[in-house]
């Protein structure tokens, strides 16, 4: 039998090197990245030809849960239906960080990102966590029609630590989080509502929570439901109106989901 010190010189041992792993975001947590692509004037065709590959191969590996294609528009009345050909978003949910980075190191994923480098300015891919919430939403409307179908992202920064003046307390965080998080289950009610999901962002290397950068991805019916009635609803109104004193800003963006339809295999 093992003597009790060379039983715990083993234990110490384990430990530290459990310590020192990076802990990936597993089943137990919602994975997303978020990729956002900026084509090159005179590129856009070829760009988006290359970008509608991607879909079905990538829907096709057994880690991914969901990979959408959105393309950018505006979040006015006299824009949101006019596109942006140089601005593209892909929305991914993984099951597990792991199967993210094989998906990287897929031949067909390599190839588009070596053409980046010549169709496009530039790939920004940002890594966040779906925060789990006990509400889903629930359709309560007329028959919506699909190309009607208008997407929504908010990117919210938070203060530093110490900015937090107004309220007298050392952290925005925890009051931030509180205001976003009571958001979710009253967004959920409205009837023009798909999804509407809080996101929180990840280191990419360590995987841990930079909790002071939260993104919303929603997806709404149509257009007239999300700027008419949600932006006006009160509980939306009483946080836009905290909002200068707990963040540094509120980047909100519009999107159209690309219908992909995949041709069934004969």
């Amino acid at each position: 039998m093992l003597s009790k010190k060379v039983l715990f010189l083993l234990l110490a041992i384990v430990f530290l090197f459990v310590g020192s792993t990076p802990v990936f975001a597993g089943d137990n947590k919602n994975f997303v990245c978020l990729a956002i692509l900026k084509v090159k004037p005179g590129n856009e065709k070829l760009a988006k030809e290359e970008m509608l590959k991607l879909i079905p191969l990538t829907r096709r590996e057994p880690g991914c849960i969901q990979y959408d294609m959105h393309v950018n528009v505006g979040t006015e009345p006299n824009d949101y239906m006019k596109e942006n050909p140089r601005l593209y978003m892909f929305y991914e949910v993984w099951r597990s960080r792991e199967d993210w980075d094989l998906h990287l190191n897929m031949p067909f994923l390599k190839r588009w990102f070596e053409m980046t480098k010549t169709v496009c300015e530039g790939v920004d891919i940002t890594l966040w966590e779906m925060l789990k919430l006990p509400s889903n939403p629930v359709f309560r409307g007329v028959n919506p029609d699909p190309k009607e179908q208008y997407t929504l992202m908010a990117r919210v920064h938070i203060k530093p630590k110490g900015d937090c003046v107004k309220y007298k307390i050392p952290d925005c965080v925890d009051r931030s989080w509180k205001e976003m998080l009571s958001l979710v289950p009253l967004t959920h009610l409205e009837r023009g509502c798909i999804n509407y999901e809080m996101h929180v962002n990840l280191d990419m290397n360590t995987m841990g929570r930079n909790q002071r950068e939260i993104m919303f991805y929603e997806n709404w019916y149509d257009y007239k439901v999300w700027k008419y009635e949600h932006m006006t609803a009160n509980y939306l109104k009483a946080w836009f109106g905290m909002a200068p004193d707990v963040t540094t800003g509120i980047e909100l963006t519009g999107w159209k989901l690309i219908d992909f339809t995949q041709t069934p295999t004969r």
